[in-house]
């Protein structure tokens, strides 16, 4: 199981997305449906997708097999209520976050937390304080930039410069 948060899910819904961005998003879905990976959306993500996007949108993936709703449950709480605890004993709250506000770590927490219930391999994320707390516990966090690119979108650049292999010179 991965997680995908709310910049991930906008990107992948956006039609204002870069086609860099999209094919490797693309091509992400793909391998992680062809692997029967389950993509869980957890519902902290979710509602802040909602705040950004149109959620008529989220039908585009809601009904597909690949994609879960992951709840803030109670063993997520549990979770997250634990590492929160272990923050502020070890005097740095906001841990790899500094700079971020605490509702914003809190939020991370809660999408950490429902990953670890749901022992998710791993975190895709346009955050990237959320990234860095992921990582910092162990997790494995990566954004769009970092996805490997479709093999089959990437078109071959011919080398027009064949002189001195025999092939016909340049006309001048």
């Amino acid at each position: 199981m991965v997680i995908f948060d709310a910049g991930i899910l906008i990107k992948l819904l956006d039609p204002r997305t870069s086609d860099i961005q999209r094919d490797k998003l693309d091509y992400l879905v793909v391998r992680l449906q062809r692997s029967k990976t389950k993509i869980l959306i957890p519902t902290p993500a979710l509602s802040e997708f909602y705040v950004k996007a149109d959620p008529d949108v989220l039908a585009s993936f809601k009904g597909r097999s690949a994609f879960i709703i992951a709840p803030f449950d109670e063993k997520a709480a549990i979770e997250c209520a634990i590492s929160v605890r272990d923050a502020v004993r070890s005097g740095k709250k906001k841990g790899v976050q500094d700079a971020a506000p605490w509702q914003k770590v809190k939020f991370d927490h809660q999408i950490v937390a429902i990953a670890k219930v749901h022992r998710a391999t791993c975190i895709y994320s346009e955050d990237e304080g959320l990234r860095n707390f992921a990582a910092s516990l162990g997790l494995s966090a990566q954004c769009t930039e970092e996805l490997q690119e479709n093999p089959e979108s990437k078109q071959q650049k011919l080398d027009l410069n064949m002189e001195g292999d025999g092939a016909i010179p340049p006309t001048k």
